[in-house]
């Protein structure tokens, strides 16, 4: 109750001090006094659907009442994301201000379906987002970034990493496999050296399992220019493949159970202590903490370099949206300050995305963010970026089956990549 009190005052001093300074709602609001509907969609964010809609309805619900505006929210689940937006823009259904990750912007973009936001924003409200021109996306301001970081980053149990014998964390391939390979020794019962979520319903499965490594090996996903799928282009992306394929079939670290695990899975695992080393988000940290296992994390292992996905996903503004001045602020809304420390504090401890927010991420990651923010890399915009990587996952899944060599796997995919690149 407490909370819901303090979420509605600050978002209705939020709603107050926005209209009063004139810098979102004005023209907006309809002269006739009648209502108008803006359709939100968002992800989960939190551990649980339910809590999303619980947190939006209350957090918005200012808002709208100042604005007069019926306000729909949508969760949309992770899986089948992309065809919920095709579907729904294809029927004039899609959302008016909607939460898009970088590997299907381009697809969106090269459609028309996505709205220029610039022209909504003063400079000042520009300059005070930190990540403001990571939104400018072929030539226009398509994206307000909205969750930037939550990095994906190698955990640790330190108890069962201290019985095999590992008082420091391994840095490179070579120790992670001798590491894992310690842990197995140990033949301690339920328990997996290593563990990830092969059978995720989301493409997202890769941010863990497949494109830090790929970068750690000097390898990338697309050419500069967004135009051709690079994996090819080297060794990297075969290396890490068969890299992949020997922790399960060479080294047996990555237990055939591994294969039937998604992203959640390998989170709770973890936490009931029965997985040694495996790559979550960094907002899973607030669940090993209340598991009470003991754990700790590596920024980055290091092949030619480091590598660390981290997320730059944003809102958007469809370009069929009949009031772009009021979707402008709801948006400016929920990225304000005062929403985003609530959601930082209550949903999602994500880095702040305004300078006027400052640093309310997990602590535990503030050297990382302080120090190791070069290595930090996102997905490249580019065209056909979601079916590629789709495609992709699923050879890599047919990889870890033992159906298809690491090599096909890889060459499979830059086959198809041919297919839906026009150039």
């Amino acid at each position: 109750m407490k909370k819901t009190l303090l979420a509605a005052l600050l978002c209705i001093s939020v709603a107050m001090a926005s209209f009063a300074s004139g810098t979102s709602d004005s023209g907006a609001k309809r002269s006739d006094g009648k209502k108008q509907s803006l359709l939100l969609w968002l992800p989960p964010l939190s551990s649980g659907k339910s809590l999303d809609m619980q947190f939006w309805t209350e957090t918005l619900k200012p808002w709208a009442d100042a604005n007069n505006c019926n306000l729909t929210i949508e969760i949309t689940p992770w899986g089948g994301y992309e065809e919920k937006y095709l579907t729904g823009f294809a029927a004039g259904e899609g959302p008016d201000v909607g939460y898009m990750y970088l590997e299907i912007f381009n697809d969106f973009i090269e459609m028309g379906t996505l709205a220029d936001i610039a022209p909504y924003f003063t400079q000042k409200e520009k300059d005070n987002y930190i990540y403001w021109k990571q939104g400018n996306m072929k030539g226009a301001q398509y994206a307000l970034p909205f969750v930037v970081g939550n990095p994906r980053v190698p955990f640790f149990n330190t108890d069962i990493l201290k019985k095999a014998g590992w008082n420091t964390l391994p840095q490179t391939w070579d120790e992670l496999i001798q590491c894992a390979l310690d842990v197995k020794k140990l033949n301690l019962p339920g328990v997996m050296p290593i563990a990830m979520e092969w059978a995720d319903s989301s493409i997202g499965a890769l941010n863990n399992i497949f494109y830090p490594y790929l970068w750690q090996a000097g390898g990338e996903i697309y050419n500069k220019e967004g135009t051709r799928v690079a994996l090819m282009d080297n060794d990297a992306a075969v290396r890490v493949a068969q890299f992949l394929h020997d922790l399960r079939f060479k080294y047996d670290v990555l237990p055939k159970e591994s294969l039937s695990l998604n992203t959640s899975s390998v989170r709770t695992l973890f936490t009931q202590g029965k997985i040694a080393i495996a790559s979550m988000d960094a907002k899973s940290a607030n669940a090993l903490r209340q598991s009470g296992v003991n754990w700790t994390y590596l920024p980055s292992f290091k092949d030619k370099t480091k590598a660390i996905w981290v997320a730059s996903d944003a809102l958007i503004m469809s370009k069929a949206c009949k009031n772009k001045e009021l979707a402008a602020s709801l948006m400016k809304f929920i990225t304000s300050k005062e929403t985003m420390t609530l959601f930082h504090t209550q949903i999602a401890a994500f880095p702040a995305i305004t300078r006027d927010e400052g640093y309310n991420a997990d602590p535990a990651f503030k050297s990382l963010f302080d120090n190791e923010s070069k290595y930090f890399r996102t997905l490249p915009v580019a065209e056909g970026a979601f079916k590629v990587m789709d495609n992709l996952f699923k050879n890599l899944q047919l990889m870890m089956l033992g159906d298809i060599s690491p090599e096909k796997a890889i060459s499979n995919t830059v086959d198809y990549s041919k297919s839906v690149i026009s150039k």
